[in-house]
């Protein structure tokens, strides 16, 4: 039996993606032997039912209204007490800035795993030092056995500030769902949706770095193809002003009554199921696994063009397409709209790709050999 320690500074019952995630992958490590824990720093509990069954224990510390060093304290104490209890540590965020976990890991001669899944590789978590202090920290970072890229953009970023075996790239997974007869039609009278509608869907969050507004402002363009085109947008308010700009656009907008906000689904499989395109204009991320859960689905994707990211998934005219502006955007969307055979064949390869790429047990046997490497490792630490 392997322990792993999942130090986040959020989880749930906040909406996190990288919390969802380890759900997910805590399945496929459980039927590994691998066990995982939790402990955050600042998110309240309670802790909802379906947190805890791929995952031992949750443990929080404070909330966003306490005082930081009164969190702190509290979770030092934790720590202290409890870390050598673990084979690994593995670390999904830089917790704070002065590496006090990783300390306490370190001086407890744990393994320390770092994972990096948007902005915070090695190298642009240095940037974000002054000057004076890089150097110390670049120093810290040696404590960290290795680090996690879930892109190849993320990777390159991590070998500009460590060395090349200490760092892995290892991309998200999703659980490619079994094919099921009857199970669109079914999922696309429980929303409602007329047998020549065309539905558009967007699952994440509601926020600036997502661009749900530009999905909205070229909503009517694509619509003037001619056929009945809904867009669906799945995910959770994360910011207040933002999603009240959203929907005052909503409120102004032509085909506003196209465009259906449902909020955040605990399982948007149905959403899935309904849809007919996947669309996705984020300005930054470090992966993209809605995508990808799109593409399991069948679904043919159009998305943002991110460099060393999203191109890294979607093949250009292969298993979906890319866009820089938004006349691309329109273009392609509405080449699939109006086009079903090619919605079929694209969608096909888009499946296709995650079942040879994204497997989430695949990516769950990576995990589990860096973490019996390290383990054993950990045995024969004094």
């Amino acid at each position: 039996m392997i322990r792993v320690l999942h130090v986040y500074s959020y989880f749930r019952p906040d909406f996190t993606g990288e919390g969802v995630y380890l759900e997910k992958l805590a399945v496929h490590l459980l039927a590994r032997n691998i066990f995982c824990d939790v402990v955050a720093a600042v998110t309240p509990p309670p802790v909802s039912p379906q947190t805890v069954v791929p995952i031992r224990d949750v443990s929080f510390f404070g909330s966003p209204g306490r005082r930081a060093f009164y969190v702190n304290m509290r979770m030092v104490l934790w720590f202290v007490r409890n870390v050598r209890k673990y084979d690994v540590i593995h670390f999904h965020a830089w917790v704070d800035r002065i590496f006090l976990y990783h300390l306490l890991a370190f001086v407890s001669r744990r393994p320390i795993v770092q994972s990096c899944t948007l902005d915070d590789s090695m190298g642009r978590h240095i940037e974000g030092y002054r000057h004076f202090y890089r150097p110390i920290v670049r120093r810290l970072g040696r404590m960290i056995d290795l680090m996690m890229a879930i892109s190849p953009k993320l990777y390159s970023d991590c070998l500009s500030a460590m060395p090349p075996q200490k760092v892995a790239y290892v991309p998200q997974g999703t659980n490619i769902p079994l094919p099921a007869p009857g199970a669109r039609e079914q999922a696309r009278a429980e929303w409602g949706i007329g047998r020549d509608e065309i539905v558009l869907l967007y699952v994440g969050s509601v926020s600036t770095r997502k661009d749900i507004m530009f999905l909205i402002e070229n909503h009517a363009a694509v619509a003037a193809c001619g056929r009945r085109v809904q867009l669906m947008v799945v995910g959770p308010d994360l910011e207040v002003d933002y999603a009240a700009a959203v929907r005052r656009k909503l409120a102004e907008s032509s085909c506003g009554e196209a465009i259906c906000l449902v909020g955040y689904l605990d399982d948007p499989s149905s959403a899935y199921r309904a849809a007919d395109i996947f669309v996705f204009a984020s300005n930054n991320e470090g992966f993209g696994n809605v995508l990808i859960e799109a593409m399991s689905f069948g679904l043919p994707v159009v998305s943002r063009r991110l460099p060393d990211v999203t191109d890294s998934i979607v093949e250009e005219g292969g298993n979906g397409f890319l866009f820089d502006t938004a006349v691309e955007y329109v273009d392609r969307v509405k080449s699939l709209v109006l086009d079903e055979a090619l919605r079929s064949a694209v969608g096909s390869r888009a499946r296709q790709t995650v079942v040879d790429r994204f497997d989430m047990r695949g990516v769950a046997e990576r995990y589990a050999e860096i973490y019996r490497s390290f383990a054993a490792e950990a045995s024969g630490r004094s």
